[in-house]
């Protein structure tokens, strides 16, 4: 009886160790697309420059960044820029721009804490053309750039063709907080 015991919390801390071990799935990369601001994206977490006559809804985008082994990473510069609620980016390239919702800044960044979470006040994103909502996102260390990447509504992706399969990879759900949305995802780079 004590070695049936024995074996079980034997295979119980090998098999605890093993999981520990195993690498978690890198966040994958995706285009940064031809509206990544022309200009350093400064630090700022909120976005929404006004909210009254703002075009859209307000979400918290928030989350951690990690490593592999699920550790949280410090001092990584995640930047994120968007459309507006109107599928017009603050871009001189972008068709329309002058149209673009002056209550809505376009683009910020933000440190990771101790603990490496992130948070940002943006809206939520939208389709525009044929592209489905999504936000842009970069990392960085120092002035290493880490990941550039895309973040969708989840089950509102679009076609294969936007993504394929790393784009289910990269799908955050929403929900109302507080009565506020809320959404989250957490990065994993090396």
């Amino acid at each position: 009886m004590e070695r049936r015991h024995f074996l079980a919390l034997f295979s119980l801390i090998f098999t605890t160790s093993l999981k520990a071990k195993t690498p978690i799935q890198l966040t994958p990369e995706q285009a940064e697309g031809p509206f990544y601001p022309v200009d350093r994206i400064p630090l700022r977490s909120n976005l929404l420059l006004q909210t009254e006559g703002l075009i859209g809804e307000p979400i918290i985008l928030q989350g951690k960044v990690v490593d592999t082994t699920g550790n949280p990473v410090s001092g990584i510069k995640v930047e994120i820029w968007q459309c507006d609620g109107q599928g017009i980016y603050s871009h001189p390239n972008q068709p329309n721009n002058d149209m673009f919702d002056a209550h809505f800044a376009g683009f910020g960044a933000v440190e990771t804490q101790s603990d490496g979470r992130y948070l940002f006040q943006t809206l939520y994103p939208v389709p525009y053309a044929s592209r489905p909502p999504h936000i842009h996102v970069k990392l960085w260390r120092g002035n290493q750039e880490l990941l550039t990447t895309q973040l969708y509504l989840k089950g509102n992706t679009g076609n294969e063709w936007w993504g394929g399969k790393a784009r289910d990879h990269l799908q955050f759900e929403t929900m109302r907080i507080d009565g506020r949305l809320t959404g989250e995802f957490t990065f994993v780079i090396d």
